[in-house]
């Protein structure tokens, strides 16, 4: 089945130890499975200039496959993705065209389609540069997993796990992903907890916020 061998993942968040690094170590242990060789990379490591692009563009150009994992950040991807987009598509030109991209998007509420406008972004981007877009996950309630091993979540880490073996086995084959992994990945949550879980929510956000420095959460900085 595996006609694909260097497979790059890209871990979109600015918080390098989170939960899309969390996902894309899962995806990275099933591929080596089955004989892929892989590497993570940190999009913000590259963006804060702690290491150049050179070595990142060179393991691109011997890759066949190109993920990336990355959480909604204000209704579409960290700037640091964008940046490097823009980066790859300047100075790669065409060395890029014929890979596969997919991409996984998480968000914290658990409305997948909030994710919706980032996977357009991955999409347009691959076909822009001439690689084959294979498609993108949406999970919702990335917030809540905080960062943990998959492995440690019971039921829950084994379906999300289920999710991503299944669309490897798609990836590998140079397919687009089909509808069976996004069905294991959406939460089926009943309306009448929508209320206690956006509160949930929204206060695990603002003590983030606080955690940071942010004082006033209600501060509105463009208008002043």
């Amino acid at each position: 089945m595996l006609d694909r061998k260097k497979l790059i993942l890209l871990n979109g968040s600015p918080r390098k130890n989170k939960t899309s690094y969390s996902f894309a170590r899962t995806i990275k242990n099933l591929a080596e499975d089955i004989g892929c060789v892989v590497e993570i990379f940190h999009v913000i490591d590259y963006f804060d200039g702690k290491y150049t692009l050179d070595e990142l563009k060179a393991s691109i150009l011997t890759s066949d496959v190109i993920g990336l994992v990355a959480p909604l950040y204000v209704d579409t991807l960290p700037y640091p993705n964008i940046w490097l987009f823009d980066k790859l598509y300047q100075e790669l030109e065409n060395e890029q065209q014929g890979k596969d991209f997919f991409m996984i998007g998480q968000c914290g509420f658990p409305d997948i389609t909030l994710c919706q406008p980032m996977i357009e972004s991955c999409r347009y981007f691959a076909e822009t540069v001439g690689m084959n877009w294979l498609g993108g996950l949406s999970y919702g309630g990335g917030s809540i997993i905080d960062g943990e091993l998959l492995e440690n979540l019971g039921r829950k880490g084994k379906k999300i796990t289920s999710a991503f073996k299944l669309a490897l086995e798609d990836i590998f084959q140079g397919k687009k992903i089909s509808s069976k992994p996004q069905e294991l990945l959406t939460l089926r949550i009943p309306k009448i907890i929508y209320r206690p879980l956006a509160a949930f929510l929204n206060y695990k956000i603002k003590q983030t916020a606080r955690k940071h420095g942010v004082t006033d959460i209600f501060k509105k900085v463009y208008l002043e």
